[in-house]
C-alpha cells in the first residue's frame, strides 16, 4: 500500500474525528495511574487526646481596669461637649463639617460619620452640662449630655490613662 498526502489526510481526520467522539461520550479515559504502596513504617501514637483541655486559670486573677478618676471623668465631659457641639451643626457644608468634627473622633468613629449628612442631624445645640454614665473606666466610658433634641450619648475612648479622650460615637440617648 502506497501512502499518498491525501490518504494520511483522510486518516488522520478519521482518527480526530473518532477521539473526539469518544472524548465526548466518555469513552475515553485517563491513563491509568499506580497503585499506592502501603508503608510499612510504623503510625505514630499520640499520648495527648484530640480535643485537649484548655489550661485553666483557676486562681489566676485579672487586675480590674480603674474607675475614671475625677480629672480624667472633668476631661471626658469636655471631650464629650466638643464633639457633641462639632456634630450638632447641620447648616455646615459636608467637608467643613467632617473636617470640624475629626479632631474629636477616634478612627472607628470617623469612620462611621465619613457618609453622614449633616443636612439631617436633629441636634443643633448643647443645652446643659453632661453627666458620666454608671460603668465608666480610665480608657472607655459613656457622657450624657442634654441637647435641643433630647439627651445625646458620646462614648468615649483612649487607648491608655494619659491620652486625649476622643468620640467613638454619637447618638440619641434613647436610640
Amino acid at each position: 500500500m502506497t501512502v499518498t498526502p491525501r490518504s494520511t489526510q483522510r486518516a488522520l481526520g478519521a482518527a480526530l474525528s473518532l477521539v473526539a467522539a469518544l472524548a465526548v461520550t466518555g469513552c475515553v479515559s485517563d491513563p491509568p495511574q499506580p497503585e499506592p504502596t502501603q508503608s510499612t513504617a510504623p503510625t505514630p501514637t499520640s499520648t495527648n487526646p484530640v480535643n485537649p483541655t484548655p489550661p485553666s486559670d483557676t486562681g489566676a486573677t485579672v487586675a480590674p481596669v480603674p474607675e475614671a478618676e475625677s480629672d480624667s471623668q472633668v476631661a471626658a465631659v469636655d471631650a464629650a461637649t466638643a464633639a457633641l457641639t462639632a456634630y450638632a451643626q447641620p447648616g455646615l457644608p459636608y467637608q467643613e463639617w467632617i473636617n470640624g468634627l475629626y479632631p474629636y473622633l477616634t478612627q472607628t468613629g470617623a469612620a462611621a460619620y465619613e457618609d453622614t449628612d449633616p443636612s439631617r442631624i436633629p441636634v443643633r445645640k448643647v443645652t446643659g452640662p453632661g453627666i458620666i454614665l454608671p460603668a465608666s473606666t480610665e480608657v472607655a466610658l459613656i457622657v450624657q449630655l442634654p441637647t435641643d433634641a433630647g439627651n445625646y450619648n458620646v462614648s468615649l475612648s483612649r487607648p491608655n490613662a494619659e491620652s486625649a479622650w476622643l468620640a467613638d460615637r454619637i447618638r440619641p440617648a434613647d436610640g
